[in-house]
């Protein structure tokens, strides 16, 4: 009943136990949401106060420790069969963190090599768990999770593609509610419903965290922005945002355009964007530097004068969504990468520009690495015109 095979799953946890053997660890703590789902299968789309962790330990196989709220939940999904609950009795950390313990077992007081996820463990549960583990060194992981969930499986390609086929029913939905004076509000959360009718359809099983903005005027240079009750204009810059998430997978859509006759202003934004979005997405492609797809669209806006209005690199990896918004930091797009591109690796193109007193201006595409190039699974119509009175 799994959202993965028992084979995928399996390719997951036997990688890493391989990488933690390699590195000589004895047992790894998976703590943060996103790579506790990614190597259980368990879809805590969100924790509500109670954690969820992993103990990995190549020797004696991993455990899934979870609140008791979770019991059907883990018992559903779980890829790892030896699940512990733990009830509100007691501080949740403190619950998890006795479990870990009790999987480590004689361990406790052996100089073992003890992996984290350090970049993201708060220091209060560092140094507990220094305390509770006095002669471990402890390791960090986080990259070797990274550098797994980089490259997607077919089946998470497939959870991937089907959210740009919603992303574009979404997309639709969000232009047909377009009218005067209508709120963001509205906009958005006719895009939301409609995007969550066609996964019923497509997906019946599938649970969804699917959202959208929807940002007027000067709204758009938040590009971040949650929808408000500002209603739209006549002449309105429109940010078209819609991000289906399946199964904590997200992908994104975005399309800027004007509500309405452009000025020249807007229009001189809007060709600089265009050109930048075809000329990135036409970039990517096997061994391609993700460093240099940022600074090839950078270049492209400060030849038509729009490089002070740069705000972010040309996008981002696409992925699962709970804690860390899909992003995954060796998939950034950004003039710092040096990381190349690989085969099925899925990644956003979005360069923009954000000028005061005028609006944002930026369009966003998934695309998914092949062999020998790259496919859009967000194919929309880039040039949308409201040019009727």
């Amino acid at each position: 009943m799994g959202i993965f095979s028992p084979a995928e799953m399996r390719r997951r946890l036997t990688a890493f136990d391989a990488a933690l053997e390699e590195r000589h660890i004895n047992v790894a703590l998976v703590h943060t949401a996103d790579n506790v789902y990614y190597f259980s299968g368990v879809p805590l789309l969100s924790e509500w106060g109670r954690p969820m962790w992993v103990v990995v330990d190549p020797s004696a196989g991993s455990s899934i420790v979870g609140a008791s709220i979770e019991t059907e939940n883990m018992a559903a999904y779980s890829a790892i069969s030896r699940v512990i609950s733990y009830a509100d009795d007691e501080r949740s950390v403190d619950a998890c963190l006795h479990h870990v313990m009790s999987a480590v077992g004689g361990m406790r007081d052996a100089a073992i090599r003890f992996g984290i996820e350090r970049s993201a463990m708060t220091l209060a549960l560092y140094e507990a768990l220094r305390a509770s583990l006095p002669k471990a060194t402890f390791v960090d992981v986080g990259e070797i999770i990274a550098g797994l969930r980089l490259i997607k499986s077919a089946e998470e390609i497939e959870i991937l593609e089907l959210g740009g086929t919603v992303a574009k029913i979404g997309a639709n939905a969000f232009l047909q509610a377009l009218t005067d004076n209508v709120p963001e509000l509205t906009v958005a959360g006719y895009a939301v419903a409609e995007m969550d009718r066609a996964l019923a359809a497509l997906s019946p099983g599938g649970a969804t965290s699917t959202y959208a903005y929807a940002q007027f005027g000067e709204h758009t240079l938040t590009p971040h922005l949650h929808p408000t009750g500002k209603r739209l204009r006549r002449g309105d810059l429109v940010a078209l945002n819609v991000f289906p998430t399946i199964w904590g997978y997200c992908v994104e859509l975005e399309r800027t355009f004007v509500f309405g006759a452009a000025t020249a202003e807007q229009q001189s934004a809007l060709d600089a964007v265009n050109e930048a979005f075809d000329a990135g997405k036409e970039a990517v492609r096997p061994g391609v530097s993700m460093g240099e797809i940022d600074v090839l669209t950078r270049r492209m806006l400060e030849k038509r004068n729009y490089g002070a209005y740069i705000r972010h690199g040309a996008g981002h990896a696409h992925g699962i969504m709970i804690g860390a918004a899909s992003r995954e930091e060796g998939g950034e797009l950004r003039a710092y990468n040096a990381g190349r591109l690989q085969p099925n690796m899925a990644n956003s193109v979005e360069p923009g520009v954000y000028v005061p007193n005028l609006g944002g201006f930026r369009h966003s595409d998934v695309l998914i690495v092949t062999d020998n190039g790259a496919r859009c699974i967000t194919e929309f119509p880039r040039d949308i015109a409201y040019a009727r009175a």
